[in-house]
């Protein structure tokens, strides 16, 4: 998350489908504004925001141990300004969304990551009978961040299939082509679908968890950046003093086996990497159109390839307005 601060997608704030959070999470997580992985408003915001299109400005601020992510361990301050505009169909219950995003990145010690990058964000979502449901969604990204820590340009087509248990407990499929391509070397150049599901659990007081796997594999034309990769994620969301401010906390484990290797005590072994990410976030409802993100997020990555070793913590902060 290098974006400074999600969503995805930090992606509007707290919508998964919206860009912020996409930028967020496929993204290495260049801290956004404030993207919680689960499309959630807030109380507050579901009572007053009662339009169909609106724009937004976000400034967003940000402090990386790590901008990197490797053994240097380069410091770096960032400065992030978002324009967007976000439009639905309906005001309650919209079946069509599309936001688009555009922000201009700057960090300190740093050249390569400063940029303009663009996000747009079109979704479908259709009731199908009981309790189905399904969504569609496609994404553009042009010089996002990934969460492999790679500036490029992606091209998604997801597709989500929802069956809700009961009230409170939802169960989500979904399964997603993703199109990677890197204009300064080529044979990053990838094919990356993946495959997960998510179970979601409403608790009483607003309360939230969320248990996530996904699996994908990484076809570039150039064999080293080949990978399988799963990912097992909880979140965990609740108000916080009252229903203006809400707190989150996710904790994500993700394994990757290469196709290249690597000498391990003399032998060639597959590489394989081990991240360990930890976030907690705290947004603040301020007005039904100003809101404030708060964000802290530790990262880790051991590997049997001692030159992919990296530990990097991020803080960040972010304000932003609707009209």
């Amino acid at each position: 998350m290098k974006m400074i601060f999600v969503v995805p997608a930090i992606v509007t704030l707290v919508l998964c489908s919206c860009s912020t959070r996409a930028q967020l999470e496929d993204a290495n997580r260049e801290i956004q504004p404030g993207t919680t992985k689960e499309a959630h408003k807030s109380l507050a915001e579901t009572e007053v925001w009662r339009r169909r299109l609106w724009f937004s400005a976000t400034l967003a601020t940000s402090f990386d141990t790590n901008i990197n992510h490797d053994p240097r361990g380069v410091r770096s301050f960032g400065l992030v300004p978002i324009l967007g505009v976000h439009f639905q169909n309906s005001v309650e219950k919209p079946s069509f969304e599309m936001e688009y995003e555009v922000a201009a990145h700057s960090y300190t010690n740093s050249e390569e990551w400063d940029r303009v990058s663009h996000n747009l964000v079109m979704s479908y979502r259709k009731h199908l009978f009981g309790g189905w449901s399904t969504r569609a969604e496609s994404e553009i990204t042009i010089k996002g961040s990934t969460e492999d820590r790679e500036l490029n340009n992606q091209y998604v087509l997801r597709q989500q299939l929802e069956y809700r248990l009961n009230e409170n407990s939802r169960l989500q499929l979904v399964g997603a082509y993703r199109v990677k391509r890197d204009p300064l070397d080529g044979g990053s150049n990838a094919i990356d679908p993946y495959a997960g599901v998510r179970f979601i659990q409403k608790l009483a007081g607003d309360k939230r968890l969320a248990l996530s796997y996904r699996y994908d594999k990484n076809r570039s034309w150039d064999p080293k950046n080949r990978y399988i990769r799963w990912a097992y994620e909880t979140e965990f969301s609740m108000p916080i003093i009252d229903r203006r401010s809400r707190v989150s906390f996710d904790l994500t484990y993700k394994p990757r086996l290469y196709g290249r290797t690597v000498r391990v005590d003399g032998e060639r072994v597959p590489r394989r990497d081990d991240r360990w990410i930890f976030e907690t976030q705290f947004e603040r409802v301020l007005r039904s159109d100003l809101r404030m993100v708060f964000v802290y997020r530790f990262e880790r990555r051991d590997s049997n390839d001692p030159d992919k070793d990296f530990q990097s913590n991020q803080v960040g902060f972010a304000l932003t307005y609707r009209w």
